[in-house]
């Protein structure tokens, strides 16, 4: 897949997060989010909405990841 078409699933999936996380991604979460896309985008995954659901997804394992457990 051509760095164009992903460019629509990327932007969507960051513009979805911002308005949800209520921050934007800094620019080392953006690359890793452009990775994981074209990534599965090489795999065969052609339907940009699909791209979309599954960049938002590894945004929020990458939240979860980053975010420490709060001990009760």
């Amino acid at each position: 897949m051509r760095e164009v078409e992903i460019t629509e699933p990327l932007v969507r999936a960051m513009r979805i997060y911002r308005r949800v996380a209520r921050h934007d991604l800094d620019q080392g979460t953006r690359r890793e989010l452009a990775r994981h896309i074209r990534g599965l985008a090489e795999q065969g995954v052609r339907d940009p909405g699909r791209l979309t659901v599954c960049g938002l997804s590894y945004l929020r394992q990458l939240e979860r990841q980053r975010t420490p457990e709060r001990s009760s």
